[in-house]
């Protein structure tokens, strides 16, 4: 899909979550004639920055599963802004093992016409019958990592499972990235086996203990590193699919958070 960028976590404390919400937020604040869904391919619901009650995609699988497009007439509950949405992952956990990845194929399909670009999160279970069908349909996904043993170590056991499926990560987001960390880009590089270009970084901000009280992104809370890293990301996924470019356009637009 050619309007579809997923996001996936290397394991589930490295903020996949935050960084998928905040780029289709700053997408969709920067062209307000695009439409702009952001889904949750996960096993879990994955709305802790949302402060609106959106349905998550339990309600549609019922549609899903007899064959019928999910449109976005059908999300008017499910709208967090102007030209913004939002689908919320499986809320009922227990349930998970129903989602095949054709589940999420069809639900994409039925999407993919509505909206002009379409931002996933697929969390960070590679088991997971939605995140592996959404990151088989993205046109460019995005492996999530921290700088640290225990993430490296994951990414070194999945590597091969990630060939098997044959996952072409488009880019590495090293995120709550740190200056003073012993695994800098170069390290992380020759460990990795990638090109340092391929690795992007997002510095370490001081606020997500607040943003997860306030149900909010970190676009909120003038966390200026933060958001000029996710401005490079949103701008270059943007800038493939026809949104105006981010670049000296905000001059304090992010002081409050979309959603």
């Amino acid at each position: 899909m050619e309007n579809l960028y997923v996001f996936h976590g290397v394991d589930h404390k490295c903020g996949t979550t935050m960084i998928a919400q905040s780029v289709a937020e700053m997408l969709a604040e920067s062209d307000r004639k695009k439409t702009v869904l952001l889904l949750s391919l996960a096993g879990r619901r994955n709305a802790d920055f949302v402060r609106e009650s959106t349905d998550p995609i339990d309600c549609y699988k019922s549609r899903i599963d007899s064959g019928l497009d999910v449109t976005k007439k059908l999300l008017r509950k499910n709208k967090c802004g102007e030209n913004l949405y939002f689908i919320s992952g499986v809320d009922n956990e227990l349930e998970e093992r129903y989602y095949l990845p054709q589940t999420a194929e069809r639900l994409l399909e039925g999407l993919e016409r509505d909206f002009d670009i379409i931002i996933a999160d697929a969390g960070s279970e590679i088991d997971n019958g939605l995140a592996i069908g959404g990151l088989q349909m993205a046109k460019k996904k995005y492996l999530v990592m921290t700088q640290n043993e225990s993430a490296l170590r994951r990414y070194e056991k999945n590597w091969l499972l990630y060939e098997s499926l044959k996952l072409n990560f488009s880019g590495y987001i090293i995120n709550k990235y740190s200056d003073d960390s012993p695994y800098d880009i170069s390290y992380l590089s020759r460990r990795m086996g990638v090109e340092k270009e391929m690795l992007h970084r997002i510095n370490l901000a001081g606020s997500g203990l607040q943003a997860e009280m306030d149900c909010r992104t970190l676009l909120g809370y003038r966390e200026e590193k933060y958001i000029q890293d996710v401005e490079k990301i949103a701008d270059r996924i943007g800038s493939e699919t026809g949104f105006e470019h981010l670049k000296n356009q905000r001059k304090g637009k992010w002081k409050i958070s979309f959603i």
